[in-house]
């Protein structure tokens, strides 16, 4: 598992350097940018607390893209999965009445099945019609985003309709804070619980078994009687769930409380990132998204204390991402060279 993990931690580490080397030649203080992340993040209780908050919706959009890619599926739909399970969580926050814990527990169900049920669309599509779920779960993150729009102008607005967002939720569907006045709610229990569970079921179990046969050699896996059809798309809508459940955290669990636009703040694609930057396993994802994390609370304070742009940070996680899919491939070529293997017969899930 640590040698799998060595070439992204290597990747961050050159990605941090070379960012260093930006900010120097910008004419800032190195040291001083990197205590302004740090201290951006982890400067204060509310800091802290904002930084990990946002670990949650990114782990769980993580899990999604490993479960899907465990059948050989890539789910770039994270997003539009994500704002279906906010919207469904927020309609059940707002619009239904029940005593708390119940309340609570039937948001967030309801965003897992509704990320369930947009993801299964592009899951039928290719098993039914063979359309690529790329383009497909592509276009669906664009329709989520009109969706979510027309409901934020019409049916689910506010009552003065001044504003573009929906009715404050009922306090009884909101998670409660795991620290008192801060951003953090017990929706990051769950959040880490759902990890180690992921884990667990890739790795301990029958399930898991069956994905990784069928994403290594769909033939072989239904040769031996495995419904390799149910089984992907079954992946590809667990994926979703735990898209619509990162979704309905950051309405259920956040700092706001009511749905408005971009209330994903992208959280989905930063997900699919940190599975990659963890080489795809569960091990990986929580050192991941506390990184992305860090970088996205703390990079708001680089401009105010040490001027520099806070677009840097974005630099360095096009950084991250460019050395991560680069060291991916690189490590794809020498294990290949090693057990003798073409690279391309490893991507059409030969082993060698």
């Amino acid at each position: 598992m640590s040698a799998r993990l060595a070439p992204p931690i290597a990747a961050v580490l050159i990605a941090v350097a070379v960012s260093a080397v930006i900010i120097a030649l910008s004419g800032a203080n190195v040291a001083t940018a990197g205590r302004a992340i740090v201290e951006g993040a982890f400067g204060s209780r509310n800091q802290t607390a904002s930084t990990l908050s946002k670990t949650i919706p990114i782990s769980l959009a993580a899990m999604g893209w490993i479960v899907a890619f465990r059948v050989g599926r890539i789910n770039v739909g994270l997003e539009g999965q994500m704002i279906l399970g906010g919207i469904a969580a927020t309609w059940v926050g707002v619009y239904v009445s029940a005593p708390a814990p119940v309340h609570l527990a039937a948001a967030t169900l309801a965003g897992a099945v509704a990320g369930a049920a947009y993801a299964a669309v592009a899951g039928v599509l290719r098993a039914r019609r063979g359309v690529n779920e790329i383009i497909s779960a592509l276009m669906l993150n664009l329709i989520a985003v009109q969706i979510l729009s027309w409901l934020l102008r019409g049916p689910m607005q506010e009552p003065s309709g001044t504003f573009n967002r929906s009715r404050s939720l009922s306090e009884s569907a909101r998670w409660p804070r795991l620290l008192t006045d801060t951003a953090l709610g017990w929706d990051f229990v769950l959040g880490i619980t759902m990890v180690a569970f992921g884990w667990f079921v890739l790795a301990r179990t029958t399930v898991g078994y069956r994905l990784r046969i069928t994403g290594a050699n769909p033939d072989a896996a239904a040769h031996v009687g495995l419904p390799t059809v149910g089984i992907a798309v079954g992946a590809f809508a667990a994926s979703g769930a735990l898209g619509g459940l990162a979704g309905s955290t950051q309405i259920l669990g956040g700092e706001t409380t009511s749905l408005s636009d971009n209330f994903t703040a992208g959280f989905g694609f930063v997900g699919i990132v940190v599975a990659l930057l963890g080489r795809n396993t569960p091990a990986g994802v929580l050192p991941g998204a506390l990184l992305f994390a860090v970088l996205l609370q703390g990079g708001g304070t680089l401009e105010s204390r040490a001027g520099v742009p806070v677009e840097l940070v974005l630099i360095t996680q096009g950084l991250v991402i460019l050395l991560v899919a680069g060291s991916s491939f690189a490590t794809d070529v020498v294990e290949a060279r090693i057990a003798n293997v073409a690279p391309e017969d490893l991507d059409s899930g030969t082993d060698g």
